[in-house]
């Protein structure tokens, strides 16, 4: 069954707003423990290189960009963006994180000619958050 793929950029941007807004830490992300500051450029991401999707199961949402979209995702900043989303102290670490990862994983998608990101979203999280997320670089052969 082939992957939906997400072609205007009012849509992922309004994954990411959203993933953001919620507020909740996401699982398996290095996050600071709140109260700490992360230090600005700082990554603490490891970030796969591109290649093809990832599975996504029927639980789970998946959505591939377009190339241009994360490029254009990448001129925009929008990373920064969501860096800069006001949200409680508390959250702020998560926020931070959510942010450093999107952009390292669209920095290496970038790395292949082509590129592009997929979002994967669990809706279904059984360690305690709202849902967890996960961000993948593509590789250009498997993007549009």
């Amino acid at each position: 069954m082939p992957r939906p793929r997400i072609l205007f950029p009012a849509v992922i941007a309004g994954v990411f707003a959203g993933l953001c807004l919620t507020v909740v830490a996401p699982a398996g992300a290095d996050v600071p423990p709140a109260g700490t500051s992360q230090a600005p450029g700082a990554s603490t991401q490891v970030v796969v290189p591109p290649g093809p999707p990832v599975p996504v199961s029927p639980s789970e949402f998946g959505y591939v960009a377009t190339h241009a979209l994360t490029v254009r995702a990448a001129s925009i900043d929008l990373a920064g963006f969501v860096a800069s989303i006001p949200v409680p102290e508390q959250y702020r670490a998560a926020n931070l994180a959510l942010a450093d990862r999107f952009e390292a994983t669209v920095a290496e998608a970038l790395t292949s000619r082509g590129g592009c990101v997929q979002v994967v979203v669990n809706p279904r999280a059984t360690d305690g958050n709202l849902f967890n997320y996960g961000f993948f670089p593509v590789a250009g052969e498997f993007c549009d």
